[in-house]
């Protein structure tokens, strides 16, 4: 009998402030009962506001009135992170994968070298000091990419119509991502080893799935996240509940955001 070592919860795409608060909340229902061994927020867990990139590429200074990077960093510390940190087991593995949008501070240490190991969000949330595992979305030209067992997890890479197959066309083995806020699944076999496949699996997003920025416009996004057990020889299997009006049910039990 193989045994499981790993019970993984994936975090796609908060975008705090603007997450979807009763989805999350029935996610850190979720959580605590789980008592996973690892979690990770797999990119895009802050929306960075106060660096938006394209904000600032529009010339929309009114957005950053009042906004401050400290106060960004200091409220989804108090929101997401001490509270993540309070519901998982102590020995729970921390990761936080960063995303396109925590990678906008690269723009701004780029134009003024002089704030680099100040103002990045593994600096400024202590992450290290916290056993948290940083990832950055890009470094060195790599993306950023962590594995379970088998499977590859990361931010994420393509946004067309068809970002599954174009994923699982671009890597050799099975991959879990974020980045395009759906859920799409694709399987990918080759003539050289028909017996053998892998697939790419997108596992939705956690943020407000009415955003300002899409000006009332039709999306096909989903609040959803990722829940992996991983046994011990590398296989695993992988379920992305999908979260209506911040509720969903699970192994029989359901969790549900919108109670006090």
């Amino acid at each position: 009998m193989i045994n499981i070592i790993s019970k993984v919860v994936l975090l796609p795409d908060i975008h705090y402030p603007h997450h979807n608060k009763e989805a999350v909340k029935a996610v850190f229902q979720f959580i605590k009962w789980f008592k996973p061994h690892a979690i990770n927020l797999i990119g895009d867990a802050m929306n960075m506001d106060a660096v938006d990139y394209w904000k600032k590429k529009q010339g929309d200074n009114k957005h950053f009135e009042n906004k401050r990077l400290q106060e960004d960093y200091k409220n989804f510390d108090r929101d997401i992170l001490v509270l993540l940190e309070k519901l998982i087991p102590r020995d729970c593995e921390k990761t936080y994968m960063g995303g396109n949008h925590e990678a906008w501070i690269n723009i701004v240490t780029n134009k003024d070298p002089t704030l680099t190991g100040i103002v990045e969000p593994e600096i400024l949330l202590h992450l290290k000091e916290r056993d948290w595992e940083w990832i950055p979305w890009i470094k060195n030209n790599k993306r950023g990419i962590k594995p379970y067992g088998k499977l590859l997890t990361f931010h994420g890479i393509y946004t067309n119509k068809y970002h599954a197959a174009k994923t699982a066309d671009t890597f050799s083995k099975s991959c879990a991502y974020g980045h395009t806020h759906d859920i799409q699944s694709y399987t990918k076999v080759t003539v050289d080893d028909y017996k053998g496949f892998h697939t790419a699996q997108s596992i939705g997003c956690l943020c407000d799935l009415s955003p300002e920025f899409m000006r009332g416009s039709m999306n096909r996004w989903v609040n959803s996240f990722g829940v992996l057990f991983v046994r011990e020889d590398g296989m695993y299997n992988l379920y992305v509940p999908v979260i209506i009006r911040g509720k969903f049910t699970f192994a029989g039990k359901t969790f549900d955001g919108g109670k006090s």
